[in-house]
């Protein structure tokens, strides 16, 4: 395929040119200039994340091979649907369309970000935030940001990590995971004895909420 360049399509146009078969071979001709671009700008490689935006739909995944006329995608969810992970679906994706759509292509790491609501009565702040931070650095990931603010009736715990793009779906679950743990094993602590009039340590346990993982910030995947 590397042999492949201008100096061996541009010929085969004319030719068809001449036949009068432009018009009949133009996505296929489309598709092998694409392919020079491609391969000679070197912006899209194998083992890179991409998102195509082409008549209102989105295709993401990563890039399996590039061939001569199509290029292989390996699915992956996004948004709400399994954001992130890989589907197991192969999508076969014309060349032309990844010169022709914006296209974003993700990095090896990529800014993530994952958000947990506490009820009343709140755990002390500064260990919240300590939970977090452990959460994020015993996952093997770059700590960025851990942050607490208030909305209506709860409390908002906010982490940013840097994480392997390939990852970062199952890394969120993992530090959220861990960061459960921590905040419970406070509500076990001394802070949250049995005061009299107070409920026992286990209830408060039972008024953290299960946590939502919020969406990663479509600004923060990848700044192009």
């Amino acid at each position: 395929m590397e042999a492949w360049d201008l100096a061996t399509i541009l010929p085969l146009m004319s030719i068809f040119s001449s036949l009068g078969m432009s018009f009949v071979f133009k996505d296929y001709i489309a598709d092998l200039v694409a392919t020079v671009v491609i391969k000679k700008t070197k912006d899209i490689k194998v083992g890179n994340r991409i998102k195509i935006s082409s008549g209102g739909s989105v295709t993401k995944g990563d890039i399996m091979e590039i061939g001569m006329m199509r290029t292989t995608v390996m699915e992956v969810g996004d948004g709400e649907r399994l954001p992130s992970v890989r589907t197991g679906r192969l999508i076969k994706v014309p060349n032309y369309m990844l010169i022709s759509n914006p296209v974003m292509v993700y990095g090896d790491t990529i800014i993530d970000e994952v958000i947990s609501y506490i009820p009343r009565p709140y755990p002390d702040s500064q260990l919240l935030e300590e939970s977090m931070r452990r959460a994020i650095i015993n996952n093997g990931h770059g700590l960025i940001e851990v942050g607490l603010y208030q909305k209506d009736d709860r409390l908002v715990i906010h982490g940013v990590f840097e994480v392997k793009t390939s990852e970062m779906g199952d890394e969120r679950s993992k530090i959220l995971k861990e960061f459960l743990t921590r905040t419970k094993q406070i509500g076990d602590g001394p802070q949250a004895g049995n005061q009299q009039g107070q409920e026992p340590a286990g209830a408060q346990q039972d008024l953290l909420v299960k946590p939502k993982v919020a969406i990663p910030l479509q600004n923060m995947e990848k700044r192009d």
